[in-house]
């Protein structure tokens, strides 16, 4: 890709440093994505990183950019005036709109994916809204972007008609199913997975017809009228699955058997669920509703030889009546969203099968295919760009898993583009899986619901067995048979992705593995901002491993305020890591400590944590791995001050709480938050903090541990504060430096009670039991310019007990093991970081310092460089980086 010139980085959205213009990026950015899109893409001459890209703009209600007051499955008022507008826009290679001039039809959604490949050069292009029935277009400005030749080789996706035309055939059309239903029923037929899941359909068909009631009971005496909704939500919670899934499984016995039975009883239990109040608790919201719809289309598409004429009338009226209850929330609305994370989870796919299913039957579901198509194509993946990275974490993640592989089988089968293949970030993907969520050990302990399943779930490992199919990467191999020896009891059963290996499944699997310690010991996703790193990748469970966040779409969705906060993993346990539990996406005990600052191990500034919503990001400049040094530098400066978002906003007045002060949040006014973590070999990860405000303020370096104990321990001075964490796998002890006096806090009280008013279920399905959890907060006296030393030693054995040195120019000296650290604390001088190891001929170095490795002097290249020198097998190797900015910041600026 072609950088945006030096030239418009500085007039535009970055200022540097003066002191090291070349080496220090500071973003004055507002934020780097919005809650809704803000801004048009491609724009300001940038060069994309495709030759097809697609071209997004600002959502309008026709008088405005719209604003949205919640997310599906939220009691909002819908705009009716965003339905009531049409945009087209026109494309041409030259600012006159003469030249290879490609005009967009009207359409009532604000994207337009090309689906077709640009020649080289520069391109120009503007978007007009009107409102329906009439001719009062309205003209944005003109845009300009620049098609790379390397580019002309990628391939294209097919025009949304293009695919439409697939559909025309008989059915089933759901899966191609038509065309390879005789492959599908021969190459299953001696599959063991096969034969084991029809034998599960045979007890399926003994199970009685479900009624419309709660699942379980949640005694709501005393709650809110808030609380009170949300627990009757929970009663019902899973219930479309419950009653749609056999419906499906059944389907799937029939195509695996051509046993009538199967489907005789698919019709049965379809025709039941056909007839549920739409209206009622059981079925009204997204997620059951969307799991009706989907059971509904599996049958009427698979069983459409054995339904009558009135009995296909009214599973069409479902489909229809159903799917538009879904669909009113999407055109101009959901495309232009950050992450309406239900939809994109769960609701998406419902949709898509009911539409697959209905496809000419219901007219209006050929448009609920072709938005489906487009906005895949304009967007995914949503969180995230081409790293396979997710920012929300490993918990809610795996909610995605099962739209990720039928969506991308489903558009793949529609329009012969392979998605799995083509897509970089699909193939980056294991990575982030094996780096972030190692079999046999603990994830890195981040985002909404991390804590409910921290090891690998049984969706993890079939999500993770799923790739296989598809994918082919030798560490992915290794990765899930790893999995399969640690986890051998997830694979007896069925799960919700046996169909998709049923369609791809081969009797001999030619699956090469590669050993994960051939891998860099680290790597760093940066579109997400979250680095890994691992002592040994290939035995996380046997060593140690680091996790730091500093995420440019801040605490967007299901992520966290916890920018420059870290995860310290330690023969697969968590020792240091988010704390708190997750009852609701926006109660007190969430929003008051679970979701912020005060739940991480980052910094809070006067008492005050991060800001909740898009706007608080943070984002990693730099990293270096290496053989016995990993290396990050996290920015989290733009990660503070007050809550402006109006989404979450509304989430605080909703539960009648105020984000001031007083609760955590404000404007502690930071002008600098810059964090260095090294994870150094023998046991030990260093943390550099370089902080500055406009006045001075406390300054709190926080320790989160969510499952051990803490122990304050005395130290020498006022200026080193320890504490050790009491663990069942090995010592930990943490030593804080600093260049004045501090004190320290060590308790194990959360800022806001966690209640498990919601019942919220554990993996083994009892009511997750809520357990305090201990802290520590470090604070210095008001300073407006301050620094922090800290080193975690994690040994098998007995920790040290530091001393300090002080050297020349206030530079502190610190000895453990074979490293000897050096930080200069006075946060009125240059800053400094140097951990220097003789006996392995190896030195990082951050500042001015003096750097010698075997005798042997080097200098930065340069200024304010971060540079590692090692020495391995007798060959000397230097990586020197600076600050590179995340590709939101390169490509889709705001100005």
């Amino acid at each position: 890709m072609k950088k945006i010139t030096s030239l418009y980085f500085l007039l535009l959205f970055i200022n540097v440093f003066a002191q090291q213009q070349s080496s220090v990026i500071k973003l004055t950015a507002d934020k780097l994505h919005g809650r809704l899109r803000e801004w048009p893409y491609p724009a300001n001459g940038i060069t994309v990183p495709t030759n097809s890209p697609s071209l997004l703009w600002p959502g309008t209600n026709g008088k405005e950019k719209i604003v949205l007051a919640g997310d599906i499955g939220d009691d909002f008022e819908l705009d009716p005036k965003i339905h009531q507008v049409i945009y087209k826009v026109i494309l041409a290679s030259d600012k006159d709109f003469k030249q290879n001039v490609i005009a967009g039809k009207e359409q009532p959604w604000a994207m337009y994916p090309l689906h077709q490949a640009l020649k080289p050069g520069n391109w120009y292009w503007k978007y007009a809204y009107a409102t329906k029935g009439k001719q009062n277009w309205v003209w944005s400005p003109v845009y300009n972007f620049v098609i790379d030749s390397k580019h002309n080789n990628d391939k294209v996706t097919p025009t949304a008609e293009q695919v439409l035309k697939r559909l025309s055939g008989p059915h089933p059309r759901l899966w191609n199913m038509h065309q390879i239903g005789k492959e599908f029923y021969q190459n299953n037929r001696n599959n063991p997975e096969a034969a084991k899941f029809i034998a599960y359909a045979e007890k399926l068909m003994l199970e009685p017809l479900p009624e419309e009631k709660p699942r379980r009971f949640i005694d709501t005496t005393g709650q809110t009228t808030l609380q009170k909704k949300i627990a009757v939500e929970s009663m019902y919670h899973g219930f479309g699955d419950m009653v749609g899934n056999p419906v499906r499984n059944l389907c799937i016995a029939y195509q695996l058997t051509k046993d009538k039975r199967f489907i005789i009883d698919a019709k049965k239990r379809a025709l039941n669920i056909a007839k549920m109040n739409p209206d009622g608790l059981a079925t009204r919201d997204d997620f059951t509703g969307g799991a009706i719809l989907e059971a509904v289309g599996w049958f009427y598409d698979t069983g459409y030889d054995f339904l009558s004429e009135d009995e296909k009338k009214l599973f069409l009226k479902v489909i229809k009546l159903r799917g538009e209850r879904i669909y009113r929330h999407l055109p101009n609305r959901f495309e232009i969203n950050i992450n309406d994370n239900h939809i994109w989870q769960i609701t998406l796919r419902n949709l898509a099968i009911g539409a697959v299913s209905a496809s000419n039957e219901v007219p209006e579901a050929n448009e609920w295919l072709e938005y489906i198509y487009e906005v895949w194509s304009a967007r995914f993946p949503i969180l995230s760009n081409t790293d396979g990275g997710w920012h929300e974490g490993s918990g809610y993640f795996k909610v995605n898993f099962r739209s990720f592989l039928y969506l991308s089988q489903m558009l793949s089968d529609l329009s012969g583009f392979d998605y799995f293949n083509n897509i970089p970030w699909m193939q980056n993907l294991p990575y982030f899986l094996l780096y972030t969520h190692p079999s046999n050990a603990s994830c890195m302990a981040m985002g909404d619901m991390w804590e409910k399943e921290p090891g690998i779930a049984k969706i993890d490992a079939f999500f993770a067995d799923g790739l296989t199919y598809k994918i082919d990467n030798p560490y992915l191999n290794t990765y899930v048979a790893n999995i399969k020896k640690d986890y051998p009891n997830y694979f007896n059963g069925t799960d919700d992705l046996l169909f998709y290996r049923l369609l791809n499944y081969k009797s001999k699997r030619n699956l090469p593995e590669s050993s994960l310690a051939e891998l860099p010991k680290a790597r760093l996703f940066k579109d997400v901002g979250i680095v890994a790193m691992h002592e040994d990748l290939a035995n996380p469970d046997k060593s140690l491993s680091s996790y730091f966040f500093s995420i440019p779409m801040g605490s967007s969705g299901h992520g966290h305020a916890s920018q420059n906060a870290f995860t310290i993993n330690y023969k697969g346990k968590t020792i240091f890591g988010g704390t708190g539990y997750y009852s609701n996406f926006s109660d007190r005990h969430n929003l008051l400590d679970y979701r912020t600052a005060r739940a991480y191990s980052t910094i809070l500034a006067d008492s005050l944590g991060q800001k909740i919503g898009e706007n608080g990001y943070g984002w990693v400049p730099r990293f270096i791995t290496g053989k016995h040094v990993q290396y990050a530098l996290g920015d989290a400066t733009n990660a503070y001050g007050p809550i402006t978002n109006e989404f979450w906003l509304e989430r605080f007045k909703s539960i009648n709480v105020i984000p001031n002060e007083a609760n955590g949040y404000g404007q502690p006014n930071i002008t600098l938050y810059r964090r260095h973590l090294l994870q150094l070999e023998g046991g030990y990860v260093v943390l550099y903090d370089e902080l500055e405000a406009k006045k001075p303020i406390k300054w709190t370096t926080q320790f989160q541990v969510p499952y051990y104990t803490m122990t304050p321990e005395n130290s020498a001075a006022s200026t080193q504060q320890n504490f050790e964490v009491k663990t069942d796998v090995g010592k930990v002890m943490t030593s804080v430096f600093t260049n004045l006096p501090t004190t320290m806090i060590v308790h194990n009280k959360f800022a806001e009670t966690a209640v498990n008013w919601n019942k919220v279920l554990g993996p083994d399905g009892k009511v997750f039991e809520y357990k305090e959890q201990w802290h520590a907060g470090i604070t210095s006296t008001p300073q407006q310019k301050f620094r922090f030393l800290t080193i975690i030693q994690i040994k098998d054995g007995k920790t040290e007990i530091l001393k300090t040195i002080k050297l020349a120019d206030g530079i502190t000296s610190v000895k453990v093991g074979n490293w000897n650290i050096q930080a200069q604390l006075d946060g009125t001088k240059q800053p400094a970081l140097q951990a220097n190891n003789n006996v392995l001929k190896t030195i990082f170095n951050y500042g001015a310092l003096p750097v010698t490795v075997d005798n042997k002097k080097y200098k930065h290249k340069i200024d304010g460089s971060s540079m590692l020198i090692e020495t391995v097998k007798g060959k000397t190797n230097q990586q020197e980086v600076v600050d590179e900015l995340p590709d939101v910041a390169k490509y889709d600026s705001k100005d």
